[in-house]
């Protein structure tokens, strides 16, 4: 009689150990770890943009941005990230592809689009309150594909950073499109092309509610491809992104052959050097 009532006490007591613990995430849940503002950031200060005589496109790439120092070259940490965007917004207007097409205006400063491919998860948890903050412009190039995928954003943080808009009604993030699964385009059948831009431009749009006109190509494949610019412009794209380290003069500018420098991990006085080469510009 003991034995089973010992017996029937530490039953009790280990279901009520089971009830009290409180559920864990799966091992293999991203841990989100989001920006919040700090006092000093580069990004606060405000300069007056110079103008120029033949002023120039500049178009960025990142892929995703971390807290800390790390090995990958497609991370950006954010110490980096944040003197990258300082020296951008010193120096150029920072603007969108869709502005950039449809505008009469002769702009005479040299102007920046910033942009991410692939859709990871830092881009909601860093960039997003970053963007916010100092109100500037992103476009972002989704893999339909990768979204929801562990490491990626979910559709829902996708479709809160395209609502978003700021209190005078300014529009900050942009989202386009990267292809349906990440293919190089340069080596995919007509049919396969077909596919890829058309799947991918009815998902995001779907999504988010509003026009995709802008492509990145993936890998940089296909660039200058008249079979992918044929079937860019007949499903109603207005511009191709290609990886090809190039800066455009504004007046020039051949939308279906726009340049990007990508932005890998090195410091961001590396990255100034670079745009200043890129741009034809020294100190």
């Amino acid at each position: 009689m003991r034995i089973k009532l010992v017996g029937v006490i530490v039953l009790v007591f280990s279901m009520a150990s089971l009830v009290a613990e409180p559920q864990q995430e799966p091992s293999y849940a991203p841990s989100i770890r989001y920006w919040t503002d700090t006092q000093g950031s580069p990004l606060a200060s405000e300069h007056t943009i110079p103008l120029r005589s033949d002023p120039k496109l500049l178009v960025l790439l990142y892929h995703n941005v971390v807290f800390g120092r790390t090995g990958n070259v497609y991370n950006r940490d954010l110490y980096n990230f944040e003197n990258d965007l300082s020296f951008v917004k010193r120096n150029f207007m920072i603007t969108n592809f869709k502005q950039l097409l449809t505008s009469s205006d002769d702009s005479r400063t040299d102007q920046a689009i910033i942009t991410f491919d692939d859709g990871d998860l830092s881009l909601y948890a860093i960039v997003f309150p970053l963007f916010k903050a100092y109100e500037l412009e992103a476009t972002i190039f989704l893999v339909p594909s990768f979204i929801g995928k562990v490491g990626y954003m979910s559709w829902d943080q996708v479709s809160e950073m395209s609502d978003y808009r700021t209190a005078d009604g300014k529009k900050l993030f942009y989202f386009e499109s990267h292809s349906q699964t990440h293919r190089r385009m340069g080596d995919l059948s007509e049919e396969e092309i077909i596919w890829e831009l058309q799947q991918s431009k009815q998902t995001i749009e779907e999504k988010v509610g509003e026009p995709v006109t802008i492509l990145a190509l993936p890998f940089g494949s296909g660039a200058g491809d008249e079979r992918i610019i044929s079937v860019a412009y007949d499903l109603g794209y207005q511009a191709i992104r290609t990886s090809k380290p190039e800066t455009h003069i504004l007046t020039k500018l051949n939308p279906w052959m726009i340049g990007t420098m990508n932005v890998e991990n090195y410091s961001s006085d590396v990255l100034v050097q670079k745009v200043l080469a890129l741009m034809g510009k020294r100190k």
